[in-house]
């Protein structure tokens, strides 16, 4: 299979970018649990490092580990390392995980291209298991259609079936009210979030077994987005608190951030199609106080609405004339 950075440019996707920024924001207000600077970021950072540099550059995190799959790439991936901050890991995350150093608060975001698999859920479990109380996670998985991999079969198949889910999962990981309407469309985003949420819990009954009361660690889901710049795709985000900490957690003020989502419904990021000009005009009427009206002029409706949920977090664009 060829690697996901020779197909997708990172730097052509607003809706991903406007995620990317809101994640930022959230993860800013881990300060209540220690300073930013002493967390560890885990994730894919890719050819581009693109989540990398962001979270260096705003949050002043400078232990950073970026995994990376494609091993006969390695030396690519070093090439365009950024910082000498950033240690590059070469390996799968189901090999690189284990190996780690578990005492470090950390911020990891597992942004996969491939939709929900099991392999993906080992390495929800390997987090879940190990992180401290104000470790953040992050997973973000393709929520167009699951496909069965699985190296015994010639060809990868369409999972469209609940049975057909329950024989790639397992009894254990599939949902009792799972239906074939669940795993597809946008359905699927949310039958996703489901099972990551409950594949995280399933990982705090075991290591909550050897904890004491008020030690014992929760998962407070803060997010959830769903946004379409080719595939679609879902991300889910949560902390990792013990018992003791929720007032700590409290006084974070995830709630107050418009984007926050602790349920099964996401954020659709829909990014509008604008010219600069007319984000320039809409941009006279922002930040809006209340509920007031935005002067649209010609702009639809929709997309100025979307453009005044969105503008804080969507990338500067530039028109170029001849």
């Amino acid at each position: 299979m060829m690697a996901s950075y020779r197909v997708i440019d990172y730097s052509l996707r607003p809706a991903k970018f406007a995620e990317r920024k809101m994640l930022c924001e959230m993860f800013s207000r881990l300060k209540v649990f220690g300073s930013l600077e002493s967390y560890r970021y885990i994730g894919f950072g890719s050819i581009w490092f693109t989540d990398c540099v962001l979270f260096h550059r705003t949050l002043g995190i400078e232990d950073i580990i970026s995994i990376e799959k494609e091993e006969a790439h390695a030396e690519r991936f070093a090439f365009n390392n950024p910082y000498r901050g950033i240690q590059l890991m070469m390996g799968t995350a189901a090999e690189v995980l284990p190996g780690l150093d578990w005492t470090h608060r950390s911020i990891l975001w597992l942004d996969y291209d491939d939709p929900l698999s099991p392999s993906i859920l080992d390495d929800v479990r390997t987090i879940a298991t190990r992180a401290m109380s104000g470790t953040v996670l992050a997973v973000s998985v393709q929520a167009e259609k699951l496909d069965d991999k699985r190296p015994h079969l010639d060809e990868p198949i369409n999972v469209a079936k609940p049975e057909q889910f329950r024989d790639l999962f397992g009894d254990a990981r599939t949902p009792r009210e799972l239906e074939a309407a669940s795993l597809r469309g946008w359905t699927l985003s949310k039958t996703s979030r489901n099972i990551i949420r409950q594949e995280v819990e399933n990982g705090l009954v075991a290591s909550n077994q050897g904890r004491s009361a008020g030690q014992r660690l929760q998962f407070r889901q803060i997010g959830a987005f769903e946004y379409a710049d080719g595939a679609k795709m879902t991300t889910i985000v949560g902390v990792f608190v013990d018992q003791g900490q929720n007032a700590v957690f409290e006084s974070a003020g995830f709630s107050e951030l418009s984007f926050f989502r602790d349920g099964d419904d996401a954020l659709r990021i829909k990014v509008p199609l604008l010219t600069p000009g007319e984000m320039r005009h809409l941009d006279r009427s922002l930040p809006r106080d209340g509920d007031n009206n935005l002067d649209l002029g010609p702009i639809p409706e929709s997309d100025g609405n979307n453009y005044a949920k969105l503008y804080r977090y969507l990338p500067n664009f530039a028109s170029f004339e001849p």
